[in-house]
């Protein structure tokens, strides 16, 4: 019984140690949610969820880029101020190309590559398709539905867009009053 609390006496210290102050490098409670604990390896935060599988570099890529697509077509060459929606649409000059949806990512000032996106609203997920080489994705199909939500992602990471889209041609991300120079910016990823 004497060396039970003997080695009680010489642990016990030890144990208390390891429950000292609050970890420093977790971070405030409002900040720290999707995150990895201290000293935990990051997963990068590119797992299924509401893309239903594991991010993979080489799954839904386009058959072709939007400007090989546009040179072939007589479309206008690629910027960053070019809304997909004001001619993919049913009344467009792209009418025979309709989009549910397109737009363009970055990260940082280049184009992102190989970046999935899809749109979701309740139980209809339209996408996910990947960026092509200067960053463009779109999808044929039928109108967005009003309320639906973004979201992007690389091998790095997850962003989703924190509103909702409108109906129809509100779902072009790059028209004149979303993610162009001056108003919301570019849409990024990590």
């Amino acid at each position: 019984m004497r060396a039970l609390s003997l080695l009680v006496t010489l642990l016990l210290p030890v144990a208390l140690g390891a429950c000292g102050p609050d970890e420093p490098q977790f971070g405030a409670a409002g900040v720290i949610l999707g995150k990895p604990l201290p000293k935990e390896s990051a997963t990068g935060g590119a797992g299924g969820g509401v893309f239903g599988a594991d991010y993979d570099a080489n799954a839904n890529k386009p058959t072709t880029t939007m400007s090989a697509a546009h040179a072939a077509k007589g479309g206008p060459a690629a910027s960053d101020t070019l809304d997909c929606l004001s001619c993919h649409t049913a009344a467009g000059s792209a009418k025979d190309k309709a989009f549910s949806f397109g737009g363009r990512v970055v990260r940082g000032t280049s184009p992102a590559v190989d970046v999935d996106v899809v749109v979701v609203n309740g139980a209809e997920k339209l996408g996910p398709v990947k960026s092509d080489t200067d960053g463009f994705f779109w999808l044929l199909g039928a109108p967005v539905k009003a309320g639906s939500k973004t979201h992007v992602r690389s091998a790095a990471g997850i962003e989703s867009m924190s509103t909702a889209l409108g109906a129809g041609a509100a779902a072009s991300c790059d028209s004149a009053n979303c993610h162009v120079p001056g108003k919301q910016g570019k849409i990024t990823v990590p």
